[in-house]
This record gives structure tokens, C-alpha cells and sequence, in this order.
């Protein structure tokens, strides 16, 4: 009788030591998951305040830019009139496409067009 006693005790003992274990387990779970969703809110301000910095750079080179791009395509419509025709379309559709990607990239990216 003291053996299947001592081996009833040694189940309830390995049961226990089981559920310790696995209640020790959830809590640790639970202290990540909060650990984790606290950082994860920390990255998320972080990469606002980036997309924040980004577009006022953005804006800026714009404005810096914004007279460049004036003359270029001033001097690109003058030359574009001079062109014979399959190659001012040529031209036209370069400038077009060019366009286009400019404001896919700008989109893509959620800056101003």
C-alpha cells in the first residue's frame, strides 16, 4: 500500500509542478504581450514623427526646386516645339511618363503632389 501511495503522491507532485509551470508560462505570455504592445506603440510614434520630418523635407526641396523645374520645362517646351514630329511625341511621352512616376512615388510615399 505505501507504494501505490508514494506513487500517487509523485503524480499529484508532477500534476502541481505541471500546472506551476504552465500558470508561470501564461504570466510571463501576458508580460511580454504587454511589453511588446508598449514598444510596438513607441515605434509607431517614432515612425509618425519621421513620415512628419520627411514631408517637411520634402516641402522644402520643393520650394527649392519648385524654380528649377519651372526653367527646365520652359526650356523643354521650347525645344519640344522645335522637334519634328514623331520626335516632339517622342519627347511628350518621356515627360509624360516621367510625370506619372513623379506622382506614384509622391502618393506611394504621401507627399504632395
Amino acid at each position: 500500500m505505501a507504494v501505490t501511495d508514494t506513487i500517487k503522491d509523485a503524480a499529484y507532485v508532477a500534476i502541481g509542478l505541471g500546472v506551476l509551470g504552465f500558470q508561470k508560462a501564461q504570466v510571463r505570455r501576458v508580460e511580454l504581450t504587454k511589453q511588446i504592445e508598449d514598444q510596438f506603440k513607441g515605434l509607431e510614434g517614432q515612425v509618425a514623427e519621421g513620415r512628419k520630418v520627411a514631408a517637411d523635407l520634402a516641402a522644402q526641396l520643393d520650394d527649392i526646386v519648385a524654380p528649377v523645374r519651372a526653367t527646365i520645362e520652359t526650356q523643354l517646351d521650347t525645344i519640344e516645339s522645335v522637334l519634328p514630329g514623331s520626335a516632339a511625341e517622342i519627347m511628350k511621352s518621356a515627360r509624360t511618363a516621367a510625370h506619372n512616376t513623379e506622382a506614384t512615388v509622391r502618393k506611394t510615399f504621401g507627399f504632395a503632389a
